[in-house]
């Protein structure tokens, strides 16, 4: 897998460097960072290994919908059955996950006969705040995209944005923002993968746009009935407002009602 994630990386820098005009524009992605994030990997957090394999443990025979991703929708397990009581959801995510981690599970996990109508994938808070580099972040992002394509070709793919986090909403935002361009932009490239942009000022009670801190400043404490005390992880009326975008998202793509 390493050899593949160079051979990325490289296809990547050879489109650039044969352009002057993209290599002022756009500097190349370190390959290294495109390796690492590319290369399926089992985490290497104990609490998270043991929720992977108490999740793999856990496939159903069939789900209307498969979640992805890291805590911000592993969090959401145990209030799912009460809020879609008719719906089969599967939350595959796990607590901790960055994109390696969710490549591997995919690799090790079998999920080809569930065939959902459609998948949410919430990815990447773990991998900027690890300090990936916000170009291999979004290129892992759409890796994972391209896989579940080809896992179930028939499926609507539902990318979330990654959302504020932060003491005043804006911890990462230099990288942030950049990634969820990218998401932004999936729709345009892939069929059936409909990006669910998540509004930051609305989401982050109002104060995403207030709390913009000035240059030199330090950041204001803030706190909003969405997040948890961290202002990472959601509350429960968080994840209503979270079921709510998916919701809509899901019927729009669909034509249909997924999330009832």
């Amino acid at each position: 897998m390493r050899v593949y994630g160079f051979a990325i990386a490289l296809c990547l820098l050879t489109v650039l460097l044969a352009s002057p005009k993209a290599r002022a524009e756009e500097p190349a992605c370190d390959p290294i960072a495109i390796d690492l994030t590319l290369t399926p990997q089992r985490t290497l957090i104990y609490a998270s290994l043991k929720e992977t394999l108490t999740v793999q443990a856990a496939r159903p025979e069939r789900a209307d919908v498969v979640l992805l991703g890291d805590s911000l929708l592993a969090g959401w397990r145990t209030d799912l059955p009460a809020a879609f009581p008719s719906t089969a959801i599967y939350d595959f995510a796990v607590g901790g996950d960055r994109v390696p981690n969710v490549l591997w599970r995919l690799e090790k996990t079998n999920l080809k006969d569930l065939r959902p109508s459609a998948a949410g994938l919430l990815i990447g808070t773990n991998d900027l705040g690890a300090g990936t580099p916000a170009c291999a972040v979004a290129i892992g992002i759409e890796t994972i995209v391209e896989r579940l394509r080809r896992l179930w070709p028939e499926t609507s793919v539902l990318v979330l944005t990654i959302p504020p986090r932060g003491t005043d909403f804006h911890a990462l935002d230099d990288r942030r923002l950049d990634v969820n361009r990218a998401i932004a932009a999936l729709g345009k490239r892939f069929d059936k993968v409909h990006p669910v942009v998540i509004d930051d000022d609305a989401f982050t009670c109002g104060q995403y746009r207030r709390s913009q801190p000035a240059e030199g400043a330090g950041a204001e404490a803030l706190s909003c009935g969405n997040y948890a005390e961290d202002n990472l992880h959601f509350s429960t009326e968080g994840y209503v407002a979270l079921g709510l975008m998916l919701q809509g998202a899901a019927a729009g793509a669909l034509g249909a009602e997924v999330f009832r």
